[in-house]
């Protein structure tokens, strides 16, 4: 029997059961046929209208709270967000005491979209995440009354399937229930597959802070499924975390493929016990670090990766270099950036030769040390025939003066004479 035949009120009963389980299937089902689109039509302008209102979010806790709103009232729109970022504020971490017009303004309009929404709706949205016992009902119920941005944010992370990218900015406070949400979805895997679709998470740290929560990091690191993570500006809160980094959590979830660090905190230790489970990393990226601790030997640090890393970044800032060590194991490595001052070993300068592997394409050495003498050192026994790299293109030396080539020369002299012998072997 053929759709086609159906009363038009039973064709949109369909339509509008697709649009609220699956809404990305209601635009295919309206071009099956003219009739079909036209029964369709008014849930396609919503799904439309949805779908670029609520793709990505960019929140504070009320803009969460009037999304949380939306979503008790039509439960369909929790389908739609992909990207969210959410961000705290130190002075305003609840919606109340209004200290000027427009936040009173923001808590009028709130109130009001409260009230649209009942009590059992709320409680209803709150169970049906499955992480939240039943016996705290009240006390999120209270929370969420009060515009409470912990609570906001960690009921909102959880109410999203379809999330694919996440972004916390932090504002000196630490999120406890964010990180007990992250906790849970961890502990329920994998009978409970809450973010199944989460690839990427920035945990960011406002600039200049001196203390930031440095749990957030490895609690998202151990969520399965992650590819990509980023952390910025993260230090301990307390001397333990500051010290000891991550040595209390398991390691990171093995889905990870990219790790950046920008202006962090984190010990070898902690380091050392987020990579222990990693065996595809193509990315890892150590900037600027903050706590004065001087980088592992990256061999040891990174020796799960050595056949699927391909990029590598390392820079202290002002932090104690410390010698790298030989990448030469790393068989996929392509791109390196790394300081002058960890090509040192007891003073001297380390060869290009010895460092790196036969796979590297680009190499950038950045810092003002480079100077001549060391760069020749660097560059020895580059043009030999015995050391032959037959994808590296360029070797970059960047300082305060700028970026300049500076192996230009030898390469060129190296893949020209292997020209010349692969053409007298060809016709020898």
């Amino acid at each position: 029997m053929s759709l086609t035949v159906l009363p038009s009120e039973i064709l949109f009963q369909i339509a509008e059961t697709i649009s609220r389980s699956t809404p990305s299937d209601i635009e295919c089902l309206g071009r099956t046929s003219r009739r079909l689109r036209g029964v369709a039509a008014p849930l396609i302008i919503e799904h439309r209208k949805l779908l670029s209102e609520y793709s990505k979010l960019r929140v504070n806790n009320a803009g969460a709270a009037n999304t949380l709103f939306e979503i008790s009232k039509r439960p369909w729109v929790a389908f739609y967000p992909q990207n969210l970022e959410v961000s705290a504020n130190s002075k305003w971490r609840t919606l109340e005491r209004p200290r000027n017009v427009r936040e009173r303004a923001v808590i009028e309009d709130i109130a009001t979209k409260r009230r649209m929404v009942t009590d059992n709706d709320l409680e209803e949205l709150l169970l049906r995440t499955g992480l939240i016992p039943a016996q705290e009902i009240h006390v999120w119920m209270a929370a969420i009354g009060r515009g409470d941005e912990d609570y906001l944010f960690a009921l909102l992370l959880a109410c999203l399937p379809n999330l694919q990218r996440f972004v916390i900015r932090l504002d000196l406070n630490k999120m406890e229930q964010v990180k007990e949400m992250v906790r849970a979805i961890k502990r329920c895997w994998p009978q409970r597959q809450t973010l199944p679709n989460l690839r990427i998470v920035n945990v960011v740290e406002r600039e200049g802070s001196s203390t930031s929560d440095l749990e957030m990091f490895p609690l998202f690191a151990a969520i399965p499924g992650i590819q990509k993570i980023h952390g910025s500006n993260l230090t301990g809160m307390y001397r333990e975390c500051y010290r000891d980094g991550w040595l209390s959590y398991p390691g990171a979830s093995a889905s990870i493929t990219h790790i950046s660090l920008e202006t962090c905190g984190m010990s070898v230790d902690g380091l050392e016990t987020l990579m222990k489970s990693l065996r595809n990393l193509q990315s890892f990226r150590y900037v600027a670090h903050r706590a004065g601790w001087s980088l592992h030997n990256v061999s040891v640090l990174l020796k799960n990766a050595r056949s699927t890393l391909h990029t590598l970044e390392l820079s202290t800032g002002a932090g104690t270099a410390r010698y790298i060590g030989p990448l030469k194991g790393f068989t996929a490595l392509k791109h390196v950036t790394v300081d002058t001052d960890m090509l040192m070993q007891r003073g001297k300068i380390q060869r290009f030769v010895d460092l790196m592997p036969s796979s590297i394409e680009t190499c950038t050495v950045a810092g003002n040390n480079l100077t001549r003498p060391l760069q020749d050192v660097f560059l020895a026994d580059l043009f030999r025939p015995s050391f032959y790299y037959p994808h590296l293109r360029t070797i970059w030396a960047e300082d305060s003066w700028g970026k300049r080539n500076i192996g230009m020369d030898r390469l060129k002299f190296q893949k020209e004479f292997h020209k010349q012998t692969a053409w007298m072997m060809r016709y020898r």
